[in-house]
């Protein structure tokens, strides 16, 4: 048997973990997807009844992740999913991912109409398991609606398998490591440990328990949609070693999902003939949290028609992460994110609290919205403020320390003077190397922008957000107590984002190029949190 160099075998130990994760799910995602594309093709004109979901019962109860896809050809919702795989041009990039994963004894591909669709039941998942220390193991559950024809592809693909017995079940081991077994109705392919573990869990072995029987689990999947075509779930575990580190969509829902407290995370997809909608829960630890505030959106009547994003949000703390993200991208807005990173410190110096002086101008509604300025984007701040007499005379009496903010190194800050955008009184500031800073009251309104032509879009609004048909078709008529709500205009977005030269062919963008209009909502409890987001796929 040839041996590994010590120096080969160092490197092997000194692979980081999430690394390791990250090869296993990735490498299983792509065969589930592909599954779904060969295994589908013909079907959709059913209805809508829920999806096969026995797969969770053969899983571990401590399972890091676990994704579920219904292969169900008569069920509607697979075929609208199946349409939209093929709208964002999944369907290709899945076939080569596939060819890569599985092949032939003499090196063909295997083709999964031919070889796999006539034994493929109603459901296929993935699981990413705990495994033995830190490399996490995998197990692939593939319903089998005719055992014969599956064998009779395993005996013409995987080659001489070494056999042997587990409670009764036969397992078979191949030379390239994959081992299989047929337990309750599945095809289980993965490593010996996990493949023992469905048969335990089958067997009623050992005193193991089952994801499907998991409070957790249990708790994080409750009231799913019966439309679904996929559905996951995650332990906090699995949500920052799986996906939190990932890059593209993988990363953002893994940032959307991670939070203090976070226990378990789980969503399902539901298409329809033009959106996609990922529904979200997360199950918190109570310990020491309270329900967060709830609102009823107000401000979108004065976020244009035509804006390129729309964030809704209870405080002015809540809208800073999303100010800071697209303050420092591309210059979007000017130097907003220097300016708040600096804004606690300098006002501090100058005697001003942010709790006490600043805060209260903010009341119970935040809004950021990005508009297009003169072929730039541009962001505004909108608050509802109670008093507009009370804001005004706090805003004059900060300007001094607010344009600290602006002021050169070892120079005099610039003075604010009074200015009019759009009929409407404002004040501005104009500081060196072309910083500017205007706001307004008006209507009830607080309007703060970095940019003129920001601040005359929100306080003299073309329309509003609410009748824009891409605003329309990724977020639900009927909006009220929430925590936030968020609204992304791709279709303008990108085209101004190209000459930046962030909307390359790697990356979120990337994978966002077929994408229109993307909204989120959301509802954060003491132990929960809800979430839906839809995606426009025209």
């Amino acid at each position: 048997m040839a041996t590994v160099p010590r120096r080969a075998r160092a490197r092997a130990r000194r692979t980081p973990p999430v690394l390791r994760d990250r090869r296993a799910l990735v490498g299983l995602l792509a065969l589930v997807v592909a599954a779904v594309v060969a295994f589908v093709a013909l079907g959709g004109d059913g209805d809508d009844a829920p999806p096969a979901s026995a797969a969770a019962a053969l899983v571990p109860a401590d399972a890091l992740a676990y994704l579920h896809v219904s292969t169900d050809g008569d069920r509607a919702a697979v075929g609208r999913g199946l349409e939209l795989l093929r709208r964002l041009g999944a369907e290709e990039g899945a076939g080569r991912q596939l060819s890569g994963l599985l092949s032939a004894r003499d090196g063909r591909p295997v083709d999964f109409a031919r070889d796999v669709r006539p034994w493929l039941g109603d459901e296929a998942a993935l699981a990413i398991t705990r495994g033995r220390g830190t490399t996490a193991g995998s197990l692939l559950l593939l319903a089998v609606a005719d055992e014969g024809k599956a064998r009779d592809f395993l005996g013409r693909n995987g080659g001489r398998a070494r056999s042997a017995d587990h409670r009764g079940t036969a397992v078979s081991t191949y030379r390239s490591g994959a081992v299989t077994a047929f337990v309750d109705g599945f095809l289980a392919i993965g490593q010996r440990a996990t493949v023992h573990a469905a048969i335990d869990l089958a067997t009623d072995a050992g005193g193991a328990s089952a994801l499907a029987d998991a409070d957790l689990f249990r708790r994080a999947t409750a009231d799913q949609p019966d439309e679904r075509v996929l559905d996951g779930y995650a332990s906090v575990d699995g949500v920052r070693r799986l996906l939190a580190p990932q890059s593209g969509l993988l990363g953002l829902a893994g940032a959307m999902l991670d939070q203090p407290g976070l226990r378990a995370a789980a969503i399902a997809v539901t298409a329809g003939s033009t959106t996609a909608r990922v529904s979200a829960r997360q199950i918190l630890d109570p310990s020491g949290r309270t329900a967060a505030p709830r609102f009823t959106p107000t401000l979108t009547r004065s976020v244009p028609e035509r804006a390129l994003a729309y964030a809704g949000f209870t405080s002015v703390e809540r809208a800073l992460p999303l100010l800071l993200g697209v303050g420092g991208v591309g210059g979007v807005g000017g130097d907003t994110a220097g300016m708040i990173r600096e804004a606690g410190r300098l006002l501090a110096d100058s005697g001003v609290s942010f709790a006490r002086d600043v805060l209260p101008l903010f009341g119970r509604e935040v809004a950021v919205a990005i508009v297009d300025a003169d072929g730039t984007p541009a962001v505004a701040l909108l608050a509802r403020t109670p008093d507009e007499g009370r804001t005004r005379t706090a805003l004059r009496n900060l300007e001094p320390a607010i344009a600290r903010l602006f002021a050169p190194r070892g120079g005099e800050p610039p003075a604010f003077g009074d200015g009019s955008v759009g009929g409407v009184a404002t004040r501005r500031l104009q500081a060196g190397a072309g910083a500017e800073l205007h706001y307004a009251v008006r209507d009830g309104t607080l309007a703060v922008s970095t940019s003129e032509a920001a601040l005359t879009a929100v306080v003299r609004p073309q329309g509003s957000i609410v009748d824009n048909p891409a605003y329309k078709a990724v977020i639900p008529d009927s909006q009220s107590e929430l925590t936030s709500i968020v609204f992304f205009d791709f279709s303008q977005l990108l085209s101004l984002f190209e000459p930046l030269g962030l909307t390359g062919a790697s990356g979120l963008f990337a994978d966002l190029q077929s994408v229109r209009a993307v909204g989120l909502t959301s509802l954060s409890g003491e132990a929960q949190t809800t979430a839906e987001l839809t995606f426009e796929i025209p």
